[in-house]
């Protein structure tokens, strides 16, 4: 695809990365020459300096053939009329990055369709689902809903009281039903891999399975947890995403809810908006004060502040204080290879979360969606299968020989209904079918579903 990204901030270097990993053909637009320069030495596009929306750029000359344009430049408005100028000039798709609160309802005051807008992502929103699903369930250090939730991909770690320790996946397969699940990915320290039935599973194995909600109970207990439930809920930050996720849990009203943040002025905002909750003003990376707000009870300790450092020290505090699960906001992607060494598994980025909501809406050819596995080179892309497909009606054992070894089909979308397939279960026409491929072999896999 023909993609040009339009700001190269934190998501807009992280969307460049990925999607130029995946082989398409990337533009980037920044106005400050400085991050111009920088990138040009580190990444293998094209990089245009341009200040606003001029003519120079933005004609059907240059962008006419763009399939998709996505404006994630610092300024909510540019990224709206950035959208708009490139959809009248002949892109194809144009997605809009939107923080300011006051667009939130943007459907009611904006006419999209007279902007010509086909997208508007809500990086707080995406990012307060994540974490709300992570809190519902606590073993889980990810979980991405398929299908609107029909079918659930968690990822969880082996813990030590499991009983498949020192097993293969062929053995575990005996001794659990896993007719309705598929371990589509494991990630043992900083690899992830493709598990074959031979795989010996180790303590402290990160399993990426996908499963149907109603059996993520049984997922849970093959991996060594008991049936947990979060309650009491701390969280440090004062910013939006903060006020966004304290709305969405008052609202689901399961969830006892203490809110920290060391501005008073945002103190007495959370207060006003946030009517369940309790608000303390006061510094989460103070141990003591930590301590007298009842940390130590806590079921979740949330760092979301706007600071990578504060966040991981509050976190850290939080450990120390044997909390059983934190979740860290960290958006520095250069950070996150080495959370998982210092202790901190639960991570949030919104960079790779708005990237995700971006690649589960663009849609070229055969291929309907992909989004990367966080902390993974895994990526998890979805294809229509033609009704000429070479590879219907083989059953999944033998076409897995077909496929790219670090590739592995996790899902099958049939007729409304999803099916977590087993080795007996075949493709048929029409499908959709989620792949699960290391990026190496993605041009192999999309040439052959794609």
């Amino acid at each position: 695809m023909n993609i040009i990204i339009y700001g190269a901030g934190k998501t807009g270097q992280y969307l460049t990365r990925i999607m130029s990993a995946e082989g398409n053909d990337i533009t980037l637009i920044e106005s400050n020459p400085v991050i111009c320069n920088r990138l040009r030495n580190l990444l293998d596009v094209s990089i245009i300096e341009s200040q606003g929306i001029k003519k120079d750029v933005f004609n059907r000359e240059f962008i006419g053939d763009c399939d998709l344009f996505i404006g994630v430049s610092s300024v909510d408005e540019l990224n709206i009329f950035s959208c708009s100028a490139a959809k009248k000039v002949g892109a194809k798709k144009v997605v809009a990055r939107v923080r300011n609160d006051d667009y939130d309802f943007m459907e009611d005051i904006i006419d999209l369709d007279h902007f010509g807008i086909d997208l508007i992502i809500h990086p707080e929103k995406e990012l307060s689902k994540e974490l709300v699903n992570l809190l519902k369930y606590p073993p889980a250090i990810d979980v991405y809903e398929l299908y609107n939730g029909k079918i659930m991909l968690i990822s969880t770690i082996v813990c030590k009281q499991s009983n498949i320790i020192g097993k293969s996946l062929g053995e575990i397969a005996k001794m659990y039903p896993l007719n309705y699940l598929r371990v589509v990915v494991i990630e043992r320290g900083v690899k992830a891999i493709i598990p074959k039935g031979d795989f010996v599973v180790e303590e402290n194995d990160k399993f990426f399975i996908v499963a149907e909600k109603k059996h993520l109970k049984d997922v849970f207990e093959m991996t060594g947890y008991k049936d947990e439930r979060s309650r009491d809920i701390m969280i440090h930050g004062k910013g939006k995403l903060v006020e966004t996720l304290g709305k969405e849990l008052e609202k689901i009203g399961e969830f006892n809810i203490k809110i920290i943040t060391s501005d008073e002025n945002r103190a007495a905002h959370f207060s006003e908006v946030l009517t369940k909750s309790l608000i303390v003003c006061g510094e989460a990376t103070d141990i003591d004060i930590l301590a007298a707000e009842g940390i130590i009870e806590t079921d979740f300790f949330l760092a979301l502040t706007g600071n990578d450092e504060t966040n991981i020290v509050s976190s850290l505090l939080a450990n120390h204080l044997e909390v059983n699960k934190t979740i860290t906001r960290i958006e520095k992607t250069d950070y996150l290879p080495i959370t998982k060494t210092i202790g901190l598994s639960r991570c949030v980025n919104s960079s790779i979360s708005t990237s995700n909501a971006i690649m589960r809406f663009v849609r070229h050819g055969k291929v309907l969606s992909s989004s990367t596995l966080k902390g993974t080179n895994v990526v998890m892309i979805t294809f229509k299968v033609s009704s000429d497909s070479k590879y219907v009606d083989i059953p999944l054992a033998e076409l897995q020989e077909k496929i790219p070894k670090d590739s592995i089909i996790g899902a099958i979308y049939r007729d409304g209904e999803p099916i977590v397939p087993a080795g007996n279960d075949v493709i048929k026409p029409e499908d959709e079918i989620i792949v699960f491929s290391e990026i190496d072999s993605l041009p192999k896999v999309e040439k052959m579903f794609g």
